[in-house]
């Protein structure tokens, strides 16, 4: 049975780095969903985000929905349909209502994996970010409003994302079943 696993936790807590890297390191395919919100420097139309206009967002049917900074954001059931009958794998970056909004179309093939991290760590990522004094306050506002620091409770997995990114990898691997061999050096 071909499987999403929604990587989720708070802000700041590796999601979206994590989602990359899995794609480009092992060719683990990402759920793209629409926003309307511009493109932050560097996001690419169709691999961050589907980036448009309100009045696009609105003809779409969606798999799940959510509003962040007067913004919309949602995974189409069309972007979620096809990678899950194209791929064994693939995984999307989402918080926990999106998460239960997506299992009810996908049951048992929607699993959790809770990237945990500690405030002091989500803030100091968020200054490294050059986020605002007033984006990370509400950053933090909308992730304890909405419960994301208590959110590995009922999550599937549980994965500490605060040292090096390459352990991180290998035990979400490790829970998706997809260990890959460590290349040895060959002696001559």
């Amino acid at each position: 049975m071909n499987k999403v696993y929604a990587i989720v936790g708070p802000p700041a807590s590796g999601k979206t780095l994590i989602v990359k890297q899995l794609f480009k390191k092992y060719g683990i395919p990402a759920l793209i969903s629409h926003t309307t919100r511009p493109p932050k420097k560097g996001e690419q139309h169709g691999v961050d985000y589907y980036f448009v206009e309100k009045q696009a967002f609105a003809s779409q049917p969606f798999a799940e929905r959510a509003t962040y900074s007067e913004h919309y954001y949602g995974l189409s059931k069309e972007e979620v349909l096809k990678k899950v009958n194209l791929y064994p794998v693939s995984v999307v970056d989402i918080d926990m209502n999106g998460f239960e909004q997506l299992k009810k179309l996908l049951g048992d093939r929607l699993e959790s994996i809770y990237l945990l991290v500690d405030k002091d760590t989500v803030l100091s990522r968020c200054l490294v970010l050059g986020d605002s004094q007033d984006e990370i306050r509400q950053r933090i506002e909308y992730a304890e409003k909405n419960g994301e620091f208590n959110n590995w409770q009922s999550a599937d997995h549980v994965v500490k994302n605060s040292g090096a990114i390459e352990t991180t990898l290998r035990q979400i691997l490790a829970v998706m079943d997809l260990v890959t061999p460590q290349t040895a050096p060959v002696e001559g």
